[in-house]
């Protein structure tokens, strides 16, 4: 086992000793930074490495010269997207690009059944501008690199395909599909195997959406069978509903702190949110990650204390959200107070 792997599991070990969340913050903080720190440190890096001035690097990305100071005292991107033009900012090749995906920003790493994830994948491959292609300005290619190839070879592909309902979804695991991706050589020959595999990608997160729909129609029986009441009933706030109502429909695309949102207002454990988060290709909860350190803490204490016991004649399914926000009130963690925004403000004096 790798040193890193002895740590996570020492570090999670120690998390699940904890019996209060006094005990957590003395024990287990100190060896964690928040993520907050660990993003000011990479912004910081990832300036250094390119050579560039803020300025400059805030027209690589597309954004404003403040944007990118925020970001180098520490706030974090807010979509996945905009870790995307970081990367592509920073010349980052695949293996770079997904862990500023993965460690960073929280988000799963580039999946070649994902279509727009394709496409990056393509264009991070190949390396090059669609502006330096038509022969424009070579200061412009420098200033959106791999910016204007991704954007324009989407906006082609999706103008042009539709998926037809009636395509047979090819038996390809995502290894097998991500060798096949690399070999693609032109634009060309990219549109022609998205097209290839239209019906993949339409159905690249089937089995998370169907996971998280057994798990909300469980808890929505205790509301009058309804996913309004339910929502009502648990206080979700408007962006939770619009994410639901996207998974009903097979279109949302899954982040993780909202995974992990979810998880807690079905009344999981920790081992159903690790099942969600797989079956959206991301990694497990972490141990060493600040705020997941807290989410661990919580869902151990919960089940330590029967609030997921479902079949209990006094199972309350708001409980694991209040108790979880009455624990993340008690700290001072910046990463905190967005997550704060998707619990229900109710009566956090549980016990």
């Amino acid at each position: 086992m790798e040193e890193n792997d002895l740590e996570t599991r020492f570090i999670r070990e120690e998390i699940g000793r904890c019996e209060d969340l006094e005990e957590l913050k003395a024990r287990i903080f100190p060896l964690l930074q928040s993520q907050q720190e660990l993003w000011m440190q990479k912004m910081q890096e990832i300036l250094a490495e390119s050579g560039l001035t803020k300025s400059a690097f805030a027209k690589r990305c597309r954004v404003s010269r403040v944007s990118v100071d925020k970001w180098c005292k520490g706030a974090i991107p807010k979509n996945r997207e905009t870790f995307l033009r970081i990367g592509m900012a920073a010349e980052y090749d695949l293996e770079k690009m997904n862990q500023l995906l993965r460690r960073y920003g929280q988000y799963p790493e580039l999946y070649s059944k994902s279509l727009e994830d394709c496409v990056c994948i393509y264009v991070l491959n190949h390396r090059f501008d669609m502006d330096c292609v038509d022969n424009r300005e070579s200061e412009k290619c420098e200033e959106a690199y791999g910016l204007t190839a991704y954007d324009y070879i989407l906006s082609q592909i999706k103008e042009n395909m539709a998926a037809d309902a009636d395509m047979e979804i090819p038996d390809i695991n995502t290894a097998q599909f991500a060798e096949r991706l690399s070999q693609v050589e032109d634009a060309d020959a990219l549109t022609q195997f998205i097209y290839d595999n239209i019906a993949t990608f339409s159905s690249a997160y089937q089995k998370f959406y169907a996971y998280v729909k057994m798990y909300v129609t469980i808890n929505y029986q205790r509301y009058s069978s309804s996913v309004a009441n339910l929502a009502e009933g648990q206080g979700w706030s408007s962006s939770l509903r619009q994410c639901v109502s996207a998974i009903r429909q097979n279109k949302w695309y899954p982040t993780r702190n909202k995974i992990i949102s979810l998880g807690l207002h079905l009344s999981m454990d920790h081992e159903q949110i690790d099942e969600m988060l797989t079956l959206a290709h991301m990694e497990p909860l972490c141990a060493k990650n600040l705020f997941e350190s807290v989410i661990l803490f919580i869902l151990d204490d919960a089940e330590l204390n029967n609030m997921l016991d479902t079949e209990s004649e006094e199972f309350d399914p708001d409980e694991l959200c209040r108790y979880a926000r009455k624990v993340l009130l008690e700290l001072d963690l910046p990463e905190i107070d967005a997550f704060l925004a998707e619990l229900p403000d109710l009566d956090t004096d549980i016990w």
